[in-house]
């Protein structure tokens, strides 16, 4: 009878520890159901663990022997402290928290083509690899008073920062529809990356305010006039992103596999991980995007509609208004890494902070994101495809 009430221990820990695959791989099953196991496993699998190893500890003490047929429900029991411990995504991607920022950034061991995202916020302006950030999916990181959290999903590529300076850090609380699940470390509310809106908990509904950013290669951040901060990264923050499980990453990326998000729910005008510039800026409605490989073989495209560029270079591309100090521009490509306006001759940096000409002011950014066409279309499911 005691062997098998340690086995009926042991086999809740195990499905209470192991639940959380199903409930973020199958799409019908709501995320509510992902954020209420969040809140009992810990509880229920510490507290089957001190139970059991109290009883067997005093019934060994009671009779003098350890009963080996115990061993095995014993290490079921530890097998499910180790999953919950190891596997989830709040501990396998540890959320980095305000990185020390590097002395000199021209000497960090970045690979000229490595992509950054450049947030300029609060008056300060910080860049961030995305090969560092990809281990710990996000960096909740000071601007002055601001704090500011970069949230990176691996598996869509969305990369979205984020002003939580009256919530506080947030961390990766699961993985739902093939994007990224944020919480906030005070209550624990869940929200889906790819909306900005919370789904459940204390601060529900609550929507996250975007903060603007830009991508560049490290190429481009080099040459800057004026280098951002950067975080003092290492050789060993390069290192080939993985999954807990060995070999699970390659075949969850591979071909047209959308984990968390069904086949049937896929937009499938493109393959899934097609890369596209979706324009998120609240001014431009309806959304529109474009693909990303046509519009870096394009270089500059002017939307005229939507009174906006996309600018590509060094396959990074960002969005500038057409228009500077009132004025409109038509945008081309000058020397280096520098944008031209073909009328006056007014000069910008990749960036496009000004540099010289008669439009003394820089260019206005628009927010875009850079992702993969599954999961754009999801959550922006009445944008504009715009060919070109």
């Amino acid at each position: 009878m005691t062997l098998l009430i340690l086995y009926l221990l042991a086999l809740t820990a195990l499905v209470v520890s192991l639940v959380f695959i199903p409930l973020i791989l199958v799409t019908a099953i709501p995320l509510s159901a992902v954020y209420y196991h969040s809140l009992i496993r810990k509880p229920v699998v510490w507290g089957i663990t001190l139970f059991a190893v109290a009883w067997q500890g005093w019934m060994t003490v009671q009779t003098g022997v350890f009963p080996w047929s115990h061993a095995v429900p014993l290490a079921i029991i530890g097998l499910s402290v180790f999953i919950i411990c190891n596997l989830y995504p709040s501990v396998a991607f540890p959320a980095v928290d305000y990185p020390e920022m590097s002395d000199d950034p021209r000497a960090l061991p970045i690979k000229d083509d490595a992509q950054v995202a450049i947030i300029e916020h609060n008056g300060i302006t910080k860049a961030y690899p995305l090969d560092y950030l990809i281990h710990g999916h996000i960096i909740n990181d000071w601007f002055g008073e601001r704090l500011v959290s970069l949230t990176y999903c691996a598996l869509c590529r969305s990369v979205i920062p984020f002003d939580v300076t009256d919530i506080g850090p947030l961390y990766v609380g699961a993985m739902k529809n093939g994007n990224m699940v944020l919480a906030d470390r005070k209550t624990g509310t869940f929200f889906q990356q790819g909306t900005f809106e919370s789904v459940i908990g204390p601060l529900h509904p609550l929507t996250l305010e975007m903060v603007m950013f830009q991508f560049l290669t490290w190429k481009q951040v080099k040459e800057l006039d004026d280098m951002p901060l950067m975080p003092h990264v290492t050789e060993h923050d390069f290192r080939p992103f993985a999954l807990p499980i060995p070999g699970a990453w390659e075949k969850l990326t591979k071909g047209d596999l959308t984990p968390g998000l069904s086949s049937a729910k896929r937009d499938k005008s493109f393959p899934a991980r097609t890369s596209v510039i979706g324009i998120t800026d609240p001014s431009v409605s309806p959304q529109i995007v474009y693909v990303k490989d046509e519009v870096l073989e394009k270089g500059i495209v002017k939307n005229d509609a939507r009174g906006l560029f996309l600018v590509a270079q060094d396959k990074a591309v960002n969005a500038f208004r057409s228009f500077a100090n009132g004025t409109p521009i038509d945008l081309s490509l000058s020397e280096g890494s520098d944008l031209k306006d073909v009328a006056t001759g007014t000069i910008w940096d990749v960036r496009g902070k000004h540099k010289s000409g008669p439009l003394q002011s820089n260019l206005e950014m628009v927010m875009t994101s850079d992702e993969y066409w599954y999961s754009w279309k999801l959550f922006h499911p009445r944008s504009e495809l715009i060919r070109l």
